[in-house]
C-alpha cells in the first residue's frame, strides 16, 4: 500500500527493457552458435571432395567446399587411422584436433593453377602463388585431371596423385 506523497518503484523505460532483451537474445544465440560449433565434429569428407585449409600445419583449420569455389585450395584423396600416414607421400595431411571429431587423418592434395608459380617451402595450408623469380618456388607447367599423365616439358617432373585423377607437371624456378 502507498501512502501519498511516496514515490513507487523507479520505472524502467521501453527502450532500456528492449535493450536488455535485445542484448540478451544476442549472447544466447553467440552462445548457442558456439556450442553447437564446438560440439559437431568434422565430418569425415569423401575422396574427391574439396576443401579450403587456411592456418599452420599443426593448428590448421577445414572447411568443406563446393570444388568450384575460388577458394578451394585442397581436393581430399583420402582419409587414413590418425596414427597411419597417407600413402601418397606427396600428400599433405591434416589431423582434426577437436575431441569430439573422428581419430581419422585427411590426406589430401594441393590445387595449383597452370602457369602460375608456389612456393616448395611452406609450412602452413595457405597455397597463394608466388612471384616466379622467388627462390625455393616452382612453376606448374601443365595440369591433368581425370586423364593419363601428361608429357612433362623438359626440365619439369610429374607429381601425381591417382586418387584423384590429377597430374602436375612442375618445374623448379
Amino acid at each position: 500500500m502507498m501512502i501519498d506523497g511516496e514515490a513507487g518503484p523507479p520505472k524502467t523505460s521501453v527502450a532500456k527493457r528492449v535493450l536488455t532483451y535485445g542484448s540478451t537474445l544476442v549472447v544466447a544465440a553467440v552462445v548457442i552458435y558456439g556450442l553447437t560449433e564446438y560440439l559437431t565434429p568434422i565430418q569425415k569428407p569423401k575422396q574427391g571432395d574439396c576443401a579450403y585449409l587456411t592456418g599452420a600445419a599443426d593448428e590448421g583449420r577445414y572447411n568443406a567446399v563446393d570444388c568450384s569455389a575460388p577458394n578451394a585450395n585442397y581436393v581430399v584423396a583420402g582419409t587414413v587411422a590418425r596414427s597411419a600416414a597417407c600413402p601418397n607421400p606427396a600428400d599433405a595431411d591434416w589431423v582434426p584436433v577437436r575431441a569430439i571429431d573422428p581419430k581419422i587423418r585427411f590426406c589430401l592434395v594441393p590445387i595449383y593453377a597452370e602457369g602460375e608459380c608456389y612456393d616448395d617451402s611452406g609450412s602452413g595450408f595457405d597455397i597463394t602463388a608466388v612471384d616466379c623469380g622467388s627462390e625455393g618456388s616452382f612453376q606448374v607447367a601443365k595440369v591433368s585431371k581425370g586423364t593419363s599423365a601428361p608429357a612433362c616439358p623438359t626440365g619439369a617432373e610429374a607429381r601425381a596423385f591417382p586418387e584423384v585423377k590429377l597430374t602436375y607437371c612442375v618445374a623448379p624456378r
